[in-house]
């Protein structure tokens, strides 16, 4: 079974603890996901992965119900099942 090593965000210093607050103003929810704590040794790429998630979904006009669905569409489309 594959590992990898996450730093939790009640352990993060530094620029981790800053994305992760970060990720929580942004989205208004306390819970960091587990597909974010994936990133942690990486703050950086933690940030432009959570700024991408950002711009593709929370920000802009459309209604966030139709980018959830554009989402699901092209992940199937790719045979994507996460």
């Amino acid at each position: 079974m594959p590992f990898i090593k996450m730093i939790p965000p009640s352990k993060a210093k530094g620029e981790t603890a800053n994305v992760y607050q970060y990720a929580k103003e942004m989205t208004g929810i306390s819970q960091i996901g587990k597909v974010v704590q994936m990133f942690s040794l990486r703050a950086g790429s933690m940030r432009r992965m959570i700024r991408l998630w950002e711009l593709s979904m929370w920000a802009g006009n459309e209604p966030r119900a139709t980018r959830e669905i554009v989402s699901v569409a092209v992940s199937r489309l790719n045979e994507c099942h996460y």
